[in-house]
């Protein structure tokens, strides 16, 4: 990816939602790329859903263990994402949180004071989109920063598929 200084030179804070995916990861990529050239920082930002939606029974709510557990599941999963990207020169700081996802980005984005929001999408269609609905869609329809949304390649897709497979 070549990037051109533009109207984003004065990005200085870049906030990177995951949910761990493929496309979040290679989110995470651009935004350090977009970073090293910006000399800006990242917060990686994982936010614990709190409410899920089942097609069968309409919503579910974790109990207290649940959520505690996947917030344990979160926090490392941020610190494996992390250690994935020690080699670099940018400050990535971690942040976990509790709630719909697309109440907290937008929420983190202004506490933090971030200038872009860099996420992953997964490029859902049909019936899984309706019922799982779309938080990318949701940020970069109601952001009042810019938002690049990233999708991976749908080679990378395949080809885990196939190895999941031939496990």
């Amino acid at each position: 990816m070549q990037l051109v200084r533009g109207n984003m030179s004065s990005t200085k804070v870049i906030l990177v939602p995951t949910d761990f995916g493929d496309s979040a990861e290679l989110a995470l990529d651009h935004a350090i790329e977009i970073a090293r050239v910006m000399k800006a920082r990242i917060v990686l930002l994982y936010s614990c859903p709190t409410l899920y939606l089942s097609s069968f029974d309409g919503a579910i709510v974790p109990n207290a263990d649940v959520v505690e557990s996947m917030r344990d599941a979160g926090r490392r999963g941020l610190a494996q994402s992390i250690g994935r990207h020690l080699h670099t020169d940018v400050e990535i700081r971690p942040l976990s949180t509790l709630g719909d996802p697309r109440t907290c980005i937008l929420e983190v984005a202004k506490e933090t004071g971030a200038d872009l929001i860099v996420m992953g999408t997964h490029g859902r269609r049909g019936l899984s989109r309706l019922l799982l609905g779309s938080t990318a869609e949701a940020i970069v329809r109601t952001s009042p920063i810019p938002v690049l949304t990233v999708h991976a390649p749908v080679v990378a897709k395949e080809v885990s598929a196939q190895s999941a497979r031939q496990a």
